[in-house]
């Protein structure tokens, strides 16, 4: 079988039936790993406090060797600017992974079907040795599986902090790179006793009518990240500014603003449109409001003896 084929849904079954299997889950997204040694199924250090026993899982990935695999091909649909680019071929998504040590040659693909569900993941001989065999799931193409899966109407994930308290109360502050997410974690936990899901990343999905708040593995500086969930009760977007002011949001401006803040993926609106609709729908839901502070225990204060 080339490395452009794959395999229909019979076929695929049968070979994930491999000799070695693990599986995490992430903001209650299940995903069994097969492979035919346990190198090839090992999850990384990231991934293991997310490890998890998978009966039914939402993701199926087998991992494999392939002696070589050659540029990408197919329609292209993004440059990531770093790793990894994004084709489509005959309704499937194909993610390259390369870097110019290697001359350009992908030493890593993700095949994927249309509702990332079913994924294979070959790792190139050319330019990996037995020694990189655990590299399969290596960031970033757990998070991109993730992600994906979440933008087709199953939730989103935000660039975010998410905290909760002993009392079960909790708050997501949401920021672009640098607002200052990992320095809030860390004001927090020296002030509080509050449990820091994410630093850097958190899953918000409608459970039974209400939304949660999920940890990740992809932390920030601060690297919190927990496998719980929380109630999602307010939104925070984070600011620097020379005092702290706390300035509501109203509900269209919330789902733009929360957008700007998402790991969406913005190059097809296959994925944008279900996502702005779960966005719509947690601003409808969620008290949403502008927070711009200063980086001390004022800004704690400040948030703790805010009434909505």
């Amino acid at each position: 079988m080339s490395a452009a084929t794959i395999p229909n849904a019979v076929s695929w079954s049968r070979e994930l039936a491999g000799d070695f299997r693990t599986g995490f889950a992430v903001a209650g997204i299940s995903v069994a790993v097969s492979g035919d040694s346990p190198q090839l199924v090992e999850l990384g250090s990231q991934l293991h406090a997310f490890a998890a026993d998978i009966l039914e899982p939402d993701i199926e990935v087998r991992v494999e060797w392939k002696d070589n695999l050659l540029p990408g091909s197919g329609s292209h649909l993004f440059d990531s600017g770093c790793v990894w680019n994004v084709y489509q071929r005959n309704h499937q998504f194909v993610f390259d992974f390369a870097t110019k040590r290697f001359g350009g040659q992908p030493y890593k693909r993700l095949h994927v079907d249309s509702e990332f569900r079913q994924a294979r993941v070959f790792l190139n001989r050319q330019c990996m040795t037995e020694d990189d065999a655990a590299r399969g799931l290596e960031y970033p193409l757990d998070e991109l599986l993730i992600t994906h899966h979440l933008s087709l109407g199953r939730g989103v994930e935000l660039h975010a902090c998410g905290m909760v308290n002993e009392h079960g109360e909790s708050c997501l502050l949401a920021g672009h790179s640098g607002a200052g997410k990992s320095t809030t974690a860390r004001l927090w936990t020296r002030q509080c006793r509050v449990r820091v899901l994410s630093d850097d990343r958190i899953v918000v999905r409608n459970q039974d009518g209400k939304f949660l708040m999920h940890g990740t593995p992809w932390h920030g500086e601060a690297e919190y990240a927990l496998p719980v969930s929380a109630p999602l009760q307010r939104i925070f977007l984070l600011e620097h500014g020379r005092e702290n002011r706390i300035v509501p949001v109203s509900r269209a401006g919330a789902a733009g603003e929360l957008l700007a803040r998402s790991f969406t993926p913005f190059y097809s609106s296959r994925f944008v449109e279900p996502v702005l609709t779960v966005l719509e729908s947690i601003a409808e839901s969620v008290p949403c409001y502008r927070f711009q502070f200063v980086p001390d225990q004022s800004a704690v204060e400040k948030i703790l003896a805010f009434n909505d």
